[in-house]
């Protein structure tokens, strides 16, 4: 087995997505520097052979996924929510979500269906785990309220319910599901 170190000049990471959109790529978003974080498209056999980087004035870059060809980022920033940029031409092709009002957290996860859902953790006094529900294109539809869970880890989508775990003790996994209204149900 051969183990290769790569060394950037950039802070540390924040997250590292893989890109198998028309080749092999890893996104990698890397912490804020000065005023900006940096998002680059590297190759996934070299990670030092960059195809683009984007800076982009927020405090950090928490998430990612990528659905179809493009590739959607989620934003610690106090205007936005998210970026969507194209996987082929970021540079100049990509939509921003602005933050929905009452949101007063970064968003931890992304899933992506028809709508594009974002995990808001509600972590520390008062606060709740909320998920935001979006259009493709950041036009904001609704948030589904979660009041008695807090730390929210991470989620997933089956079908029409969503399955959200918290870093609770115990842990707990809730079912999100809409009957008429958003409601829940919690399991430990």
């Amino acid at each position: 087995m051969i183990i290769q170190n790569y060394n950037y000049t950039e802070k540390e990471i924040s997250f590292l997505l893989s890109d198998t959109y028309n080749g092999d790529y890893v996104w990698v978003g890397f912490k804020q520097d000065g005023t900006t974080c940096t998002l680059k498209k590297v190759s996934a056999n070299d990670p030092l052979q960059t195809y683009f980087s984007i800076d982009i004035t927020t405090d950090e870059i928490k998430a990612g996924v990528i659905s179809g060809s493009v590739i959607y980022i989620a934003l610690d920033d106090p205007l936005l929510i998210a970026k969507r940029y194209s996987l082929t031409n970021p540079l100049t092709t990509y939509v921003d979500f602005t933050l929905p009002s009452g949101i007063d957290e970064a968003p931890i996860d992304i899933l992506v269906s028809t709508y594009v859902y974002f995990l808001i953790p509600g972590n520390g006094s008062g606060k709740h785990t909320k998920i935001v529900k979006m259009t493709t294109a950041g036009v904001y539809v609704e948030t589904i309220d979660l009041p008695t869970i807090q730390n929210a880890s991470s989620f997933i989508n089956v079908g029409t319910e969503f399955w959200v775990t918290t870093y609770t003790n115990p842990a707990k996994y809730i079912r999100v599901f809409f009957s008429g209204t958003w409601q829940y149900t919690i399991n430990s």
